[in-house]
């Protein structure tokens, strides 16, 4: 029979007078709770079922009020009536910083240290303390300066490391215990201490898994269930370490991931057959590279890429992921949309690397090392591209991840997109007339940012005297010879269609505009001869001198020039608004 969940208040409000309040609370269920710290009480009272409610209660209670920060005690103290007030002052003050809070602190994680190591297969509650309990507590600095003094807390640690328990949690529960112990180390003041902290914590994983990729009989013994098993729970322990990477620890994380560099790539060779595993060793690449790529110096940084570079070409020579192409078009529901988990996975690691360009808090430039990141995005594109159908983009994560990773990439490296081979190109520009035209506003706004970057970055060159976009802008012929439309003119055409006679959100009219400006600029001649088209087709004398009118109007009013510069752009939406307003109602009735 579970216990149901207690809420603080009623304590509250049956405790009479105010000054029994914080005894009560204590007593009546912090104390009762402590009482599963003793091995005869645990095994008579305290079923799986009953901890998994002192749990949920713990992990509620202590957001609240354990050694509440002033911001958070001054909003509960103003919630309420008034007649609550004192009650939850004297509270707030009994589990304070300065008075028993410190002391209740140390019980909880005695208890969530029991929870994880006492109750073997019980995955509801391991996940209660991973998720809720253990998580809460590290989220508040102020905490983890005192957790990090505690010895409850060292003994988790320990256990994390040596206890054989432990390492039977569910995966990713393990990945979320990493988290935690490694973003404790927030509430160590001192940086190297804190790094310090940071490597006896996790480097015994790292450790096992260079041991483990050098012995020479590893690809024999790889797909045993133990060995299996003990590489996933290591690979989601390190995932989990790098997603608490923070300015403090980004050292020490830095150096544990380089130090599995080249046995991922051993395990990535090992087991490219194993799609879980190979998942796992993407998602450990992702979230280290997210968390570390803007810090790191041009030494550090060249390392990194060169990294990602193998990784990639591993996983291309062994066509991981090709399978998603025969299976694409047979999905049945979105669960099967697992199978695609490594392609999103390297979409988020493209998006990681080009994030250097934009964020870098490092103290010299990357091109001091002859790093250059754009290189091995391209070479991930050639990699994902072809991976990624029509049907796939159906998909709303991996639409979304794709389109994000498209428009960043265009906006950055607009000069390395005209190297593409003819294959991708045409690829990628499938997918962007995808996109234009897709029921998501924020899919559609990414794939017009997007073309916007295209077409300005072709119209400044051109008219620096450079080739720009070359071939792709001016149409290349087609298996069967014959010439098809420049990217250009193919746009220019789809996105006054869509303006004039599909349906789409008012809130893209906006960056529609700033898309528009450029391919208008870059193809007048088309241009001239679409706006005739449209004339010559309106019967009604009328309407047809109002479409005029609009159409030399939208290019000329507002003193709008031939520059691209922010000015120009604002006056172009203005124009395009007026436009819209006068000519769309009537010309959806032709």
């Amino acid at each position: 029979m579970s216990l149901t969940p207690l809420n603080p208040h009623i304590l509250l409000l049956s405790s009479s007078p105010v000054v029994a309040v914080p005894a009560s609370a204590r007593n009546s269920i912090i104390k009762f709770a402590e009482q599963c710290l003793n091995p005869e009480m645990r095994a008579s009272v305290f079923s799986p079922r009953l901890m998994e409610s002192i749990i949920w209660f713990l992990a509620r209670w202590s957001r609240t009020y354990l050694m509440s920060s002033d911001g958070i005690g001054e909003k509960i103290l103003d919630s309420g009536h008034h007649y609550e007030h004192s009650s939850k002052k004297v509270l707030l003050s009994f589990f304070g910083e300065h008075n028993q809070g410190r002391l209740v602190l140390d019980i909880i994680v005695r208890i969530s240290l029991i929870a994880l190591t006492s109750y073997p297969g019980e995955k509801d509650l391991q996940g209660l303390t991973c998720y809720q309990l253990l998580h809460s507590l590290v989220q508040q600095k102020h905490i983890c300066v005192d957790l990090v003094t505690l010895n409850s807390w060292h003994e988790l640690a320990t256990a994390f490391s040596t206890e054989k328990t432990l390492f039977l949690l569910d995966t990713t529960h393990q990945r979320s215990l990493a988290q935690t112990l490694v973003r404790s180390a927030s509430g160590i003041k001192n940086s190297e201490a804190s790094s310090q902290y940071v490597r006896n914590l996790m480097g015994h994983i790292a450790t096992y898994i260079v041991e483990m990729s050098s012995k020479s009989d590893f690809k024999s013994i790889a797909q045993q269930p133990d060995i299996l098993l003990s590489v996933s729970c290591m690979l989601e322990r390190l995932r989990g370490a790098a997603s608490a990477s923070e300015p403090r620890t980004q050292k020490a994380i830095y150096e544990l991931g380089f130090s599995v560099m080249n046995p991922i790539l051993v395990l990535l060779e090992v087991y490219k057959h194993e799609s879980a595993v190979v998942y796992l060793l993407l998602k450990f690449v992702v979230d280290w590279v997210d968390g570390q790529i803007t810090y790191l110096e041009a030494r550090e940084t060249a390392a990194v890429v060169d990294f990602c570079m193998r990784l990639l070409q591993l996983y291309s020579s062994h066509n991981i992921g090709k399978i998603s192409l025969s299976l694409s078009s047979s999905l049945l529901s979105e669960a099967k949309t697992d199978k695609y988990r490594d392609l999103r996975a390297l979409l988020q690691l493209l998006s990681s690397l080009c994030s250097k360009d934009m964020i870098d808090f490092s103290s010299d430039s990357i091109e001091a090392q002859g790093t250059n990141i754009s290189q091995v995005v391209y070479f991930g594109l050639h990699i994902v591209t072809p991976l990624i159908s029509m049907d796939l983009l159906k998909y709303p994560k991996l639409c979304h991840d794709y389109f994000s990773l498209l428009s960043h990439l265009l906006e950055v490296y607009p000069e390395t997109f005209a190297q593409l081979n003819n294959e991708a190109f045409t690829h990628i520009l499938g997918t962007l007339d995808f996109g234009l035209h897709h029921q998501d506003a924020d899919v559609v706004s990414k794939c017009l940012r997007a073309v916007q970057a295209l077409a300005s970055y072709h119209y400044k060159e051109t008219g620096s005297g450079n080739i720009g976009l070359g071939a792709h802008a001016m149409g290349l012929k087609d298996s069967s010879g014959k010439i098809q439309e420049g990217l250009l003119s193919r746009f220019l055409r789809s996105l006054l269609q869509l303006l004039l006679f599909e349906d789409y959100s008012s809130d893209l009219i906006s960056v529609a505009a700033d898309a528009l400006l450029p391919l208008i600029l870059c193809e007048q001649g088309l241009y001239q001869r679409l706006g005739n088209e449209l004339i010559e087709r309106q019967a009604n004398p009328t309407l047809r001198s109002r479409l005029t009118n609009a159409l030399h109007t939208l290019t000329s009013a507002n003193q709008l020039s031939s520059s691209l510069d922010r000015i120009n752009y604002q006056r172009f939406r203005k124009n395009l608004n007026i436009f819209l307003v006068e000519v769309r109602g009537f010309l959806r009735t032709m």
